[in-house]
């Protein structure tokens, strides 16, 4: 983590200077205060205390007029855009701070808290230099966030680093404990599914608990925020295979670290309305996926997949079939996993 600077030592007396020239002593101390709190904050290394003050201060600017700010904040701007949950404050302020080695005029606060934006080689400098890892989504629209491989980042700093995608920018903040991570995930989705669940429900022989896991997984992926996913997801996208002359639309999800079907590593799951659960094999060549899952002539169907049952459980008024399958793609990838139906029963 950078220290501090504004430039050089007698660069940032002078700035102190001239925005304190003619203050009184009390409004002096209080906008040093006020902008060493501001800055702690946004490098991540602010006290519970020192946000309490800075998100007061900048709450009370906001709702307030012009003329009930405190002097230190005459001259800032609010801008508002959003609404309901989604709303994103941008703060212009008069006089430039220095935050990771970048000098701002902006601050940007949002339902993840604060932070300045950066561009495109501000934010390579700052990821490569902190080590942050990157995650990806383009379910709703391109966004990457880049934040330390822990939840809890540098032990030594109060909160983890985090930059992310800004329409055309980027932005760098933070990510502090408290209520907001806290309540991030809801207590329903906390338990998701490990490797082994993974390997279990691609083969057809996942219990219901493993299953819910694994429903857990999708729902976090599908539609909370990158810092919210299982540490081992590293990207969701929406991805299409055309099988037959046919699309399919699978949920795909990229793993850091790949899972095992049948010996062969997995590094790209997929998920399938209708209750199709599947491995992208990658490189893997379809005689070789076909030779580990043990799927031969008798398993081939006419439509050019293979296909073979592995569980059929009777229940009130259906039946539910699971079958395992391999099904070669048009663009040469092969996909291998479990495809569930329900099939009413007789009257």
């Amino acid at each position: 983590m950078m220290l501090l600077r504004f430039f050089s030592p007698l660069a940032a007396a002078a700035a102190v200077a001239m925005s304190m020239a003619g203050a009184p002593p009390a409004q002096a101390n209080t906008a040093a205060s006020f902008q060493r709190d501001l800055i702690e904050l946004l490098e991540c290394r602010a006290s519970p205390a020192a946000m309490q003050a800075v998100t007061t201060s900048l709450r009370g600017a906001l709702y307030g007029t012009p003329r009930e700010r405190p002097a230190h904040l005459q001259g800032w701007d609010f801008m508002r855009s959003g609404d309901g949950d989604d709303t994103t404050t941008f703060i212009d302020m008069p006089d430039a701070l220095t935050v990771h080695g970048i000098t701002t005029h902006r601050v940007v606060a949002d339902d993840t808290g604060f932070s300045i934006p950066v561009d495109a080689g501000q934010r390579a400098r700052i990821v490569s230099g902190n080590g942050l890892r990157l995650r990806s989504s383009n379910l709703r629209e391109p966004f990457q966030v880049w934040s330390a491989p822990e939840p809890s980042g540098d032990a030594s700093l109060p909160a983890a680093l985090v930059v992310r995608s800004d329409g055309e920018g980027y932005r760098v903040g933070c990510d502090y404990p408290g209520p907001m991570r806290e309540t991030r995930v809801p207590p329903r989705l906390r338990e998701t599914a490990s490797a082994s669940d993974v390997g279990a429900a691609l083969e057809c022989r996942a219990d219901d608990a493993a299953m819910q896991r694994i429903a857990n997984t999708w729902e976090r992926v599908s539609e909370l925020s990158p810092l919210a996913w299982p540490d081992n997801v590293s990207a969701v996208a929406s991805r299409d295979y055309a099988v037959g002359g046919q699309t399919m639309s699978l949920l795909a999800v990229t793993l850091d670290h790949p899972v095992m079907l049948q010996g062969l590593p997995v590094q790209s799951l997929g998920i399938a309305q209708g209750g199709y659960f599947a491995a992208d094999m990658g490189d893997a060549p379809l005689k070789a996926v076909l030779d580990a899952t043990r799927l031969g002539v008798a398993d081939r169907q006419v439509e050019g997949y293979w296909m073979r049952e592995a569980t059929r459980e009777a229940s009130s008024g259906y039946t539910r079939v699971r079958a395992f399958s391999v099904i070669p793609t048009d663009s040469g990838a092969v996909l291998a996993g479990c495809m569930t139906s329900e099939v009413r029963s007789a009257d």
